[in-house]
């Protein structure tokens, strides 16, 4: 197992017209001798490479405007690193030239040597003569016969002196190296296709080639799951005319974006065997290649379940539950209290995506929308603060939200008077000033649910004062015989029932009523 090249391109010949320098620079047409080094993708044994401009001493170039003199001071060996495989064919095209001033006869070979030199194969031979000064142009085809791995694919020369041996337009035909560029990906199915690895290639070629890749099973279904070109189980990759190295080239295979709850599921790939190219590594010549993959698609769905539960509630109120993305409402729940304590559920989960968030709402009719109080949770999610919507995390497929709707507890609050004196000694005394009158005011809560930190206020009117210490608390109006003190604090505010005036402000509370319990606060107050 030998390294890619230096100039990367293993499968094709770099600079095969020598087209990337100029000699000597812009101007008339001229010659330079440069280094090996200083003309890309060549090198050379004499680390010389003479280059001509085009009709430099009246010589045009076959291809371009730049050719090369192989005999710059001596004869010489130009050379590229090729990765080869045994067996395969090999097709080449170059052009040869004599010059004048050099043998009669000036011949190149086109050969393929080991890495220090040594000659595997000679592939074909070509003689020009200054008698005939045109471009002799060499096609040809074989069967490489020498040994797997990078090798020198090279023109040589024997011919003595520094002239002769003009040599342009040299053409390789070499199937290009394909593999997968992983052995695996995985992505989720909102993202296509784009995660799944891609066909790399190396190599060059002249028309559009089709590369046959067949999918070999896994769980995802093709047509439901994911598609491929053209729909088949096995599809051509067509890679455009053009030289590459280690390019990617998408599959084509598109994963489907669907709302169905399945879990993982597997895509299995191979590349075919081919005529027009080769299965190799397509960065170390050598290298085991990789020839098979596998695509996992992550499911990206989940559920939610709208669930109203409904406490205390007059039988016939409705509300309305939404789902939203964004503001496009994408279910709607509507729930009807049968029964005071009735729980319905919405038969059609929402799908939804993992990692979206989501708005919950609900709608009371305006005739009941303030008589309920609403809470919302949510079970099989980790999001708990549902403010600012529900997010959806992953493997969160069952999640249930549910809109607790308690009716609020209907506290009937009663104010009743007796006159107890009114200065005049009758036995009917009168609301008149001087009297004494006797206040009960009664709290009774008339539900079926408990009613927890009831407070009711009573505002005396002008003219009617507080008698001090008369505060009394009970459960009914001739059952309030428990002293109260006038202030709001201490252990009576608890007793079970607390009361305290502030100027004409009377303020009583209960920490909680049952269902059908009640209490009383009487006092006594003068009529100015």
């Amino acid at each position: 197992m030998l390294p890619a090249p230096a100039i990367g391109q293993l499968r094709s010949l770099r600079n095969p017209s020598f087209e990337a320098n100029d000699p000597q620079g812009p101007g008339a047409p001229n010659w330079q001798i440069f280094t090996g080094t200083a003309v890309p993708g060549w090198s050379t044994t004499t680390n010389e490479i003479e280059l001509w401009d085009s009709n430099y001493e009246g010589v045009p170039a076959y291809d371009g405007v730049i050719f090369a003199e192989m005999n710059a001071n001596v004869n010489g060996t130009f050379y590229q690193n090729i990765c080869l495989i045994n067996g395969e064919p090999f097709g080449w095209t170059f052009a040869h030239r004599a010059r004048a001033g050099g043998a009669a006869t000036q011949t190149v070979r086109f050969q393929v040597a080991g890495s220090t030199g040594t000659l595997i194969q000679t592939l074909a031979t070509q003689a020009s003569t200054t008698a005939n000064r045109v471009w002799n142009v060499n096609t040809g085809t074989a069967t490489y016969t020498g040994a797997s791995g990078l090798q020198r694919v090279q023109f040589t020369t024997s011919d003595p002196g520094s002239y002769g041996n003009f040599l342009d337009a040299i053409q390789l035909t070499l199937r290009p190296f394909v593999q997968f560029s992983a052995a695996s990906g995985t992505g989720p199915e909102s993202i296509a296709g784009t995660a799944v690895p891609t066909l790399l290639v190396t190599g060059q070629t002249r028309t559009a080639l089709p590369v046959t890749i067949t999918i070999t099973g896994g769980t995802a279904v093709r047509g439901t799951d994911y598609t491929t070109p053209g729909g088949g189980a096995s599809f051509t990759v067509t890679i455009p005319a053009g030289t590459y190295y280690n390019t990617a080239i998408p599959l084509g295979i598109a994963v489907v974006d669907d709302t169905a709850l399945e879990g993982s599921e597997t895509i299995t790939y191979a590349i075919a065997t081919g005529t027009s190219y080769t299965p190799a590594h397509t960065t170390t010549c050598g290298a085991a290649a990789q020839t098979t993959g596998s695509y996992t698609i992550t499911d990206n769905d989940a559920r939610v379940t709208l669930r109203k539960q409904w406490l205390n509630a007059l039988p016939g109120d409705d509300a309305n539950l939404v789902v939203a993305r964004g503001t496009t409402a994408i279910e709607t729940f509507a729930s009807d209290a049968g029964a005071a304590g009735e729980i319905d559920t919405d038969p059609t989960p929402t799908p939804v995506v993992i990692g979206e968030t989501v708005s919950l709402s609900e709608t009371l009719p305006a005739t009941n929308a303030g008589a309920y109080q609403q809470t919302l949770a949510c079970t099989g999610a980790a999001d708990t603060v549902l403010v600012d919507g529900l997010t959806i995390g992953a493997g969160e497929t069952a999640i249930v939200c549910t809109f607790t709707n308690t009716r609020l507890v209907p506290v009937v609050v009663s104010k009743s008077s007796v006159v107890l004196a009114d200065g005049t000694g009758g036995a009917n005394p009168k609301a008149i000033p001087g009297a004494t009158v006797r206040y009960c005011i009664a709290v009774s809560n008339p539900g079926t649910l408990p009613a927890t930190q009831v407070s009711v206020v009573d505002n005396l009117p002008a003219g009617i004062l507080y008698i001090p210490g008369t505060s009394r608390t009970g459960t009914t109006c001739t059952a309030a015989t428990t002293i109260e003190d006038d202030n709001a604090s201490g252990t009576d505010e608890s007793d079970p029932y607390g009361t305290a005036f502030s100027g004409s402000t009377l303020t009583g509370s209960a920490p909680s009523l049952d269902p059908g319990a009640g209490f009383a606060i009487t006092f006594s107050a003068g009529i100015n």
